[in-house]
């Protein structure tokens, strides 16, 4: 199965089971791409899921990856309506495409900046994580524009901030995407990053909408 559609499945039965019990005919309302009867028999091959007749539940492993997905999903949310200002159903579209590209580790950093939400812009609960228990005020992988780096210091892009969507696409096009380690090789007569065997350079203001998290050696 299709990863990103497997994690589709099991956030929609993170959300069912919070309403109450998953059935195999509430699951196909409520998940966003068509589901077959081999869909879920894939999950319930990979251990994630148990099958009773038409009634479905989480297993222990399956509820600890949609715990991990739902909390992504609805922190994503959150920024993009917090920070952005975004509609909770315009945020909830693009957090659908956030959540498969949020790293683990930047996670909890994002919960802490937004100061460890208990709730989504729809009011559903954000399953806590470490950081809330902890009640981190530093935000220990913080995300900074690529100018923000020096030499020889490497990052990994977390989000790009195009002013047009020509450079958006450019950038995208180059291979420069969500989740690539690039290391910064200069800074001067222009900035030029080293990543997957290529290297690139622009300029300062094209840097400037670059957001990475430092990457330690």
């Amino acid at each position: 199965m299709d990863p990103a559609h497997r994690d589709h499945l099991l956030n929609a039965l993170w959300v069912l089971e919070e309403d109450g019990e998953p059935t195999t005919e509430k699951l196909a309302r409520v998940a966003r791409n068509p589901v077959h009867p081999e869909d879920v028999a894939a999950l319930v091959r990979e251990g994630l899921v148990d099958q009773a007749g038409a009634h479905l539940r989480l297993t222990d492993t399956g509820r600890v990856m949609a715990r991990a997905l739902i909390r992504r999903f609805r922190l994503s949310e959150s920024l993009l309506h917090a920070v952005y200002g975004m509609s909770p159903e315009r945020a909830e579209a693009l957090a659908c495409e956030l959540e498969h590209d949020l790293r683990a580790e930047l996670t909890d950093a994002l919960c802490t900046f937004l100061g460890h939400p208990t709730a989504c812009p729809h009011g559903q609960p954000i399953p806590p994580g470490e950081c809330c228990a902890a009640h981190r005020t530093t935000v220990e992988a913080p995300v900074v524009p690529l100018t923000e780096l020096k030499p020889g210091e490497r990052g990994r892009v977390v989000y790009l901030r195009p002013r047009d969507h020509h450079r958006l696409h450019r950038l995208a096009s180059l291979g420069l995407n969500p989740n690539v380690l690039l290391e910064l090789h200069q800074r001067q007569p222009a900035f030029c990053v080293r990543f997957e065997g290529t290297e690139l350079a622009f300029d300062r203001d094209v840097a400037a909408d670059i957001f990475v998290a430092r990457v330690g050696d």
